[in-house]
């Protein structure tokens, strides 16, 4: 038999092992919505941080406005308690999420000033 994850220890073996039930026990639809909305919570914030330093105003309000009523969602949703939701559907949307939102948001400053 093929062994899908190869050169790990034990303890990570079952640590993969756990994720992938977590991901085949998990409906699509629940991942994608944990992904969308971790990745547009962290591009909003990353786009503050920009609009923040570089003191443009009215970026910095309408980023404020938008990003206080998306907060709603993020704290009104149930908390992860799987491996695959605390290492990966959390964490990785996320990361890149922030990165997009501080690389566009010069994009998106240059379109409203």
């Amino acid at each position: 038999m093929h062994n899908p994850i190869p050169n790990l220890s034990k303890k990570h073996k079952i640590k993969v092992r756990k994720i992938v039930r977590d991901y085949n026990s998990a409906s699509k639809k629940e991942i994608w919505e944990g992904v969308r909305d971790n990745f547009i919570f962290a591009f909003i914030g990353a786009t503050l941080v920009v609009f923040i330093a570089t003191k443009t105003d009215i970026a910095v309000l309408i980023g404020y406005l938008v990003y206080f009523s998306f907060m709603g969602r993020i704290l009104n949703r149930p908390k992860y308690v799987t491996d695959l939701g605390k290492l990966i559907v959390f964490p990785v949307p996320s990361a890149i999420g922030a990165f997009v939102g501080y690389k566009l948001s010069y994009v998106i400053l240059g379109l409203i000033t």
